[in-house]
């Protein structure tokens, strides 16, 4: 069996524990230099290596003074960060290969090092042929930039401006899918690494270690009794990364310890197992604490409390480009790459010889030299060989993160020892954007023992697509077809869906997103087939609401869409612009449009439940509306009628659900309730008269008798449509009400407000029957789904929740935190199947939800 470097056995067995690219050699290049996310590098002999800074301007320090041509620095006011936070407790982390880990002193090595037994010794057993241990003190804290899209986005635009300064500039002769961009850094102060390898199972060995409170002070391994023939390891930050003691006060030299390196170690101290005759070379490193909890010994006078810039672990994106055709299999594999020891070695600065191939380089390690590098274990190549092999010539770039593949494998159990099999088998979706990138879609599908949204809830995971109940096809034939169970319906499926697996998912967009700009509406076709969404980019994208597809993205206007509607066949839909003309488009038949001049622009859009006429609100306040039957794809000025005059911008037109009656609302604080079927006279049935601020939204009962509306005077008012009086006066929010909606038994009304709460009120006496606190920010829009199950809210903390309806307790159920700025809309599909939202990151999320099998299963708690 080839002997493998020390840091590649010990990134092969760490890597599967899930918290990230274990790095040799955590300790930075230079103190300065830490790794932090956002940086971009490459990994060489378990070390990272910078090559650019890329959360810093053209003109802040960089790892080689320099950047490259027509640098763009990663920046984004929407990019979300996370952390520094605590993320490993244990004092030990350990390959799944080492078994019966025993501590004397009955201490334990998932135990904080702080109560932990002094002295400990820790024995083990490796069952594999090769094995690797952490210890780390104190505990590990990771930052993450959770932003996937940005990071794609900018590594599509500027990973060839990087390869250029690598190669071109300093001489690297890194490929493409070398360059990593750290997306999350997992940080301690002290550490301790081994990794070993033999030719046969059951190796045996013993790490004695100081883990009590002195501990703050001190950190040592020494490694003795194992039977494997090689074993590395080291310890660190390196003596000569201590912090100066003052000049006047010197440290106690009892306070740390004995130091075997001796005063000319070097900064990457090396040490190698026992020989034969059981004699053991120890290798022993100790530095000041950092950050002393209270019941630990604090560092003593005069010295600096050490930094946590020891790199332990990362997480990262990489890139490749389609050059070659691919072979019929992929394999992951590593070189026949050995670690020899010699007489003449040194722990300060061995002699290492790496065979690669037929090639062979010796080089001292207190020099840097760079002929030729065996490539370094990453797993994540193969999920770029896959996601180019699976799209043959359709993506030219493939992007994956190490992230990826834990999302597949979420436990160390599960995560595959080869993982070019291991893809072929799950064959896992992927997305393909427009600009012929490639990206595992892992959110959406094959997200193994995905965590569910809340105690009892039987809700599919967010964007969800699979062969199963939850996934694109639920509501329609085995191939996923969501029409399948309609007679005589003519629609196309989504793309890929006469397949039982389509791996591949176009996605808009040349960032991978759905808009360049905020998502300024959403609309469903009434069999919540498709749904519509617009953006002030002038875009529109027309989806398969089940399918989870793009059908046709398209530019509409000449500036900020401000309304969508479709017609109630579902074959039409219209769009207003805040510049020109309404819009109609064919939606199976793309090059059909239809424009409909307006003396000034309208602003709210609404097809009559009967589809006989189309109904615009105007910026100038004018309710307008065309007959339908005019409105044939050949038609020359279309009549425009003008049903009657508000004082201000008409922004809703919205319906009773038997579609007799009609309420429009205005920038001012009154409203209009409307006969449809006498709307030709131009006179309202009723004008409700009572906030005192504007009107911002207003639902129709169940029954239609009943309208409620919201304002930004703090408070709800419940009216009857049939005399116009206000029945129920609702003051239970302190600051605005932005959206407000009756369930669908009409037994409560659901309210969300500026002063970030939702609340849930009985509709007829007004009485408060719920707050559901969780949102940081103000309640964009709120909605029951039409079974009553459910409560949506979307809110500008850049979050969409979903609270049980049918709990008296209104439990939240789930949070969905794709977003990365204020979500403005959300809303269910008529049939309740899927729950979509939109925001002002320009992104539009749809999310697949079980439907009740039988009524009973949907008994309303509203």
């Amino acid at each position: 069996m080839a002997t493998l470097p020390a840091w590649d056995i010990y990134a092969t067995t760490l890597t599967p524990l899930g918290k990230g690219y274990p790095l040799w050699y955590p300790d930075p290049d230079r103190p300065e230099w830490e790794v932090e996310i956002g940086d971009v590098g490459y990994v060489r002999e378990g070390s990272f290596k910078h090559l650019l800074r890329t959360r810093n301007t053209a003109d802040e320090p960089q790892p080689h003074n320099q950047v490259p041509e027509s640098y763009k620095q990663f920046y984004n006011p929407n990019i979300v960060v996370t952390g520094p936070r605590e993320s490993i407790t244990q004092t030990i982390l350990h390959s799944r290969s080492i078994k019966q880990v025993q501590v004397s002193g009955g201490a334990s090595i998932n135990t904080p090092m702080t109560v932990a037994t002094q002295g400990a010794n820790i024995t083990f057993k490796c069952t594999d042929d090769k094995g690797a241990l952490l210890l780390l003190s104190p505990h590990g804290e990771d930052t993450f930039i959770e932003s996937r899209r940005h990071i794609v986005t900018h590594l599509r635009q500027n990973l060839q401006k990087w390869e250029t300064l690598a190669n071109e500039t300093l001489g690297l002769d890194l490929k493409t899918e070398d360059i990593l961009f750290v997306c999350g850094v997992t940080k301690t102060s002290r550490w301790a690494v081994a990794a070993f390898q033999g030719s046969q199972r059951s190796a045996e060995g013993s790490i004695s270690c100081d883990l009590s409170p002195l501990a703050s002070a001190n950190l040592t391994m020494s490694i003795t009794n194992v039977t494997a023939p090689n074993c590395m390891y080291r310890s660190g930050p390196p003596q000569a990364r201590r912090r100066s003691v003052s000049s006047s006060q010197s440290a106690p030299a009892e306070m740390f310890g004995s130091v075997a390196m001796g005063s000319n170690a070097s900064l990457a101290s090396y040490a190698t197992a026992p020989d034969a005759s059981g004699g053991a070379q120890q290798m022993q490193t100790t530095v000041p604490g950092f950050q002393l909890p209270s019941n630990l010994s604090a560092p003593p006078p005069g010295v600096v409390p050490d930094k946590a810039d020891q790199c332990i672990f990362f997480h990262y994106y990489k890139m490749k480009r389609r050059w070659f055709p691919l072979p019929g299999r992929i394999v992951a594999g590593a070189g026949p790459h050995e670690l020899p020891s010699s007489e003449d070695d040194t722990d300060a600065n061995p002699s290492v010889l790496v065979d690669d191939g037929d090639v062979q380089f010796e080089y001292d390690d207190e020099f840097e030299q760079m002929p030729h590098y065996a490539k370094p274990f990453d797993p994540v190549t193969c999920v770029l060989d896959y996601i180019l092999q699976v799209c043959n010539s359709e993506a030219e770039v493939a992007i994956a993160s190490d992230l990826d593949l834990y999302a597949l494998f979420k436990t160390p159990e599960e995560y595959p020892g080869d993982v070019a099999d291991a893809l072929a088998h799950l064959q896992p979706q992927i997305e393909l954007d427009e600009n012929g990138v490639g990206t595992l879609s892992v959110d959406i599908t094959y997200n193994i023992a995905r965590a569910s949204g809340g105690a009892g809830t039987d809700i599919a995971p967010d964007n969800q697509v699979s062969d199963g109940e939850h996934g694109a096809g639920a509501e329609g034939d085995e191939a996923g077809n969501a029409d399948a169970d309609r007679p005589n319906n003519k629609r196309a499926g989504p793309p890929g869906s006469a397949e039982r697996k389509n791996p591949i998912r176009h996605m808009p967009g040349g960032d991978g997103t759905t808009h360049d700009g905020s998502v300024t509406a959403l609309a469903y076709s009434a069999d919540g087939d498709y749904l519509a969404s617009a953006s002030e980019d002038t875009s529109i994208i027309i989806w398969y609401a089940r399918g989870l597809a793009v059908k046709r993205k398209f530019f509409a206007h000449e500036d900020t869409i401000t309304a969508l509607a479709f017609s109630p066949d579902g074959t039409r839909l219209a769009s207003a612009s805040d510049f020109g003309p309404v819009k109609i488009w064919d939606v199976e038949q793309p090059e059909r449009e239809l424009s409909l001049d307006t003396e000034t622009f309208v602003r709210s859009l609404a097809y009559t439940p009967d589809g006989s006429r189309l109904l615009g609100g105007t910026i100038a306040g004018q309710l307008v509306a065309w007959d339908t039957a005019s409105l044939t794809w050949d038609a020359v000025d279309v009549d425009m009628k003008v049903i009657a005059d508000h004082n201000a911008v008409i922004s809703f037109i919205t319906f009773s659900p038997d579609g007799r009656l009609m309420v429009t609302g205005s920038t001012e604080n009154i409203c209009r309730i409307w006969e449809v079927d006498q709307l030709a006279s131009g006179q309202p049935k009723h004008v409700l008269r009572g906030h005192k601020g504007m009107i911002t939204c207003a639902s129709f009962s169940p029954d239609g008798k009943r309208i409620i509306t919201a304002s930004d005077d703090y408070s709800c008012r419940i009216w009857s449509t049939e005399t116009g009086d206000a029945l129920v006066n609702i003051h239970e929010h302190s600051a605005p009400v932005w959206s407000v909606c009756f369930s669908p038994g009409g037994k409560h009304i659901v309210s969300g407000s500026a002063d970030s709460t939702v609340i849930v009120c009985d509709s007829w006496t007004g009485d408060r029957l719920g707050k559901l606190d969780g949102h940081d920010s103000m309640i964009n829009h709120v909605v029951f789904s039409p079974d009553g199950r459910y409560i949506a809210s979307a809110s500008s903390d850049n979050t969409v929740r979903l609270w049980d309806a049918r709990d008296p307790g209104w439990n939240c159920l789930k949070t969905y935190n794709e977003h990365s700025d204020n979500v403005t809309a959300v809303m269910f599909s008529p049939d309740g199947s899927t729950l979509a939202s939109g925001s002002h990151d320009g992104k539009v999320f749809i999310r697949l939800l079980e439907v009740p099998s039988s009524d009973a299963d949907a008994e309303e708690a509203s």
